[in-house]
């Protein structure tokens, strides 16, 4: 099949040893995915079916019964209706377990590898990788490390970009300084937040309101997630500077509490903030965030509800299923990517007056790429691609495969 992309390599099920060929402007991003969108439809490779596809590439789960339909109609219905995914290029390899992207303006990405500490830019016609920047971090845990990157709200004007990683006895967050070429100049916005071999959170995004956001783990102390003067088993929202954010429902940085591992972050077309979570053995969830609410852990997981918690708006009963690891919004669907599930999931979001009711299911989600690139890290939006008028957009998502670990652009069909 023909590349959509120009200096990315050409994909075709999971071979990804294709030959390069010349890449377009940004410009033409969404031209691209809509040239996708029509591919895909000739070939109608996501066609929902009521069982696995024997190739992996989709599946769609039924709707519950009495469920709202699609078509965006009454109150609480989905309203995405696009964005079926198809993967159509490879935009950088031989990457070191790279936990998150950050776009740049001039459409290049940073990206950070946790086991090795360094920053990565990643060109945007993609192709060869150069170093930016190396963390000293804490080595020999298995998830933590470098973690998050974020562009601040200043980045126009100061070149602010906010890091999230594993020091020797904590994890932190820290603002750095991009020149151009290079970042540096080191600066710890919030220190002490609970660290352990496991459970570590580390996703940063900046929200609508301009203040960032930061997920943490309870770093296997399941007390510290129900205590909110802890850091540990939170959303955190705070300044610029660090602070609490000026607002914050118990006035210290804590916005939203009772989580075990938080690493997906996103924000539909009504500004609604929605969080993916992975539960223990059971129970992954994707879940509606409130201020001051909690989420039930550790004495709850999935739907149930204790002493006021919130129950998830959607449930993966099975981590093999899920292990949601990153999180996307474009067109108010949700784009899930998992590890161990190694596959992505594509969940419209519902309409206007949806509040959890304890049924932990939404209605039309599927499943993509099952078991065919591996585990899957992150999962971003790429600028541009999804603003003209009828265009399905672009994805990046980074896979969790050691050093032979890729990020893979996704073209989203209408």
């Amino acid at each position: 099949m023909p590349s959509f992309r120009q200096g990315v390599h050409a994909v075709a099920g999971s071979d990804m040893g294709r030959p390069r060929a010349g890449r377009p402007e940004p410009g033409r991003r969404a031209a691209l995915a809509l040239a996708a969108c029509g591919a895909l439809a000739a070939l109608g490779a996501c066609t929902p079916s009521p069982a696995p596809r024997p190739d992996g590439s989709a599946t769609v789960g039924p709707a519950p019964t009495g469920a709202a339909p699609t078509d965006g109609g009454p109150t609480g219905a989905p309203t995405g209706a696009t964005g079926l995914p198809r993967v159509v290029g490879t935009v950088a390899e031989g990457l070191d377990t790279p936990w998150s992207i950050a776009f740049l303006p001039g459409g290049s990405a940073l990206v950070t590898e946790r086991g090795t500490g360094r920053v990565l830019e990643v060109p945007a016609g993609g192709g060869e990788q150069r170093e930016v920047h190396r963390i000293a971090i804490r080595t020999g845990t298995s998830e933590g490390g470098l973690l998050g990157i974020e562009l601040a709200p200043s980045f126009a004007s100061d070149g602010t970009v906010f890091v999230y990683y594993s020091a020797e006895r904590s994890n932190r967050v820290v603002a750095l300084r991009w020149d151009g070429a290079r970042l540096g100049g080191e600066r710890v916005l919030v220190d002490g937040i609970p660290q352990a071999t496991i459970h570590n959170g580390g996703r940063l995004k900046v929200g609508p309101d301009g203040l960032l956001y930061i997920a943490t783990g309870d770093a296997t102390r399941r007390a510290s997630a129900q205590d909110r003067d802890s850091l540990g088993g939170k959303i955190l929202r705070v300044a610029p500077d660090g602070s609490p954010a000026p607002g914050n429902p118990f006035g210290n940085r804590t916005y939203s509490y009772g989580h075990r591992n938080v690493q997906g972050l996103a924000w539909d077309s009504l500004g609604r903030f929605w969080a993916s979570e992975f539960g223990p053995e059971r129970d992954d969830e994707l879940n509606l965030i409130s201020p001051g609410r909690q989420y039930g852990w550790p004495e709850v997981t999935g739907a149930r509800v204790s002493n006021g918690s919130v129950p998830a708006a959607h449930v993966w009963p099975s981590p093999a299923d899920a292990s949601p690891s990153a999180l996307a919004i474009l067109h108010d669907v949700a784009y899930v990517v998992c590890l161990r599930g190694q596959r992505l999931w594509r969940v419209p979001l519902p309409g206007p007056g949806f509040a959890p009711d304890g049924g932990g299911q939404l209605a039309g989600a599927s499943e993509h790429f099952r078991r065919e690139y591996g585990r899957l890290r992150d999962v971003v939006v790429v600028p541009d691609t999804a603003r003209a008028a009828g265009a399905g957009g672009e994805l990046w998502i980074a896979t969790n495969e050691g050093d032979r670990s890729r990020i893979l652009a996704v073209a989203l069909a209408l």
